[in-house]
């Protein structure tokens, strides 16, 4: 996803946070196509922490080229948005987990990665908070919205029961969405099936112990507008439990990060 200007909701720009140099510590492979990378720094500090299902702003500098953030005048490189998965403000160090879906930008930057690369970055901004009142949840996320879903798990409130819902590529890329807290993710391979089927067939068999519960739905922009449309419409959800974000689109690169299905 690209990135495009964020608007309060009194309609004023938000103060543009800042861009930041990291270094890359890290780089494990944690299934055939996600990559985890731990960024450290000085310029860490501050940056959490992130609300959780927060996003930032990865920089891509072209190969040759010089840019600085100081230098106004001058084109910002091409970005794009990850979730800050894990946050240690006692270490600065930053880890962001890549899914690898085709031949983006940012993937393709991930699988090279080295030790030592250095790489700008901007925010946290946006996430979702969990109601205090919240005693069930239904968690609907993609392969590209799993990082933010585990953000999510180790923020709930205690005792909230979480029901969560994950589509991915094949059986290879099932793995434990947060090391602190236990999850039994409904795993849904997609295979050859066009993304978002299989979540939206999911969400269509499920019902919540709840008829309160929360929704939380982050995946293909299209499937996430249809399981939105369901549960208003249909079910008769109240839009105050539903929050909805499209991650990405079919057909589309550098999607933008501002998708939340109103419109």
């Amino acid at each position: 996803m690209a990135e495009t200007p964020s608007l309060q909701t009194g309609g004023g720009r938000r103060p543009r946070s800042p861009t930041r140099l990291v270094t890359v510590e890290a780089v494990e492979p944690v299934t055939p196509r996600l990559t985890r990378v731990t960024f450290g720094g000085d310029q860490l500090a501050g940056f959490g922490p992130p609300r959780p299902g927060a996003h930032m702003k990865l920089l891509f500098v072209p190969e040759g080229a010089r840019w600085s953030p100081e230098d106004e005048s001058a084109p910002r490189p091409p970005r794009r948005t990850y979730t800050p998965r894990r946050y240690d403000p006692e270490t600065n160090t930053l880890e962001v987990e890549f899914v690898h879906h085709g031949d983006g930008l940012a993937a393709v930057w991930a699988q090279s990665a080295r030790p030592g690369d250095a790489l700008f970055i901007t925010g946290p901004g946006g996430g979702y908070d969990v109601p205090d009142d919240a005693t069930e949840i239904v968690l609907v996320a993609d392969d590209t919205a799993l990082p933010a879903a585990g953000t999510i798990l180790e923020a709930l409130p205690t005792g909230c029961r979480a029901t969560v819902l994950c589509e991915i590529a094949a059986a290879a890329e099932e793995r434990p969405l947060s090391p602190h807290v236990a999850s039994s993710p409904v795993w849904l391979h997609r295979g050859s099936v066009v993304a978002g089927t299989l979540l939206e067939a999911a969400v269509r068999d499920l019902t919540p112990a709840s008829p309160d519960a929360c929704w939380w739905i982050a995946c293909e922009a299209a499937a996430m507008r249809r399981i939105r449309r369901h549960l208003l419409r249909e079910r008769g959800v109240d839009v105050s439990r539903i929050h909805t974000r499209g991650y990405w689109k079919l057909g589309e690169t550098a999607y933008p990060d501002h998708d939340y299905g109103k419109d």
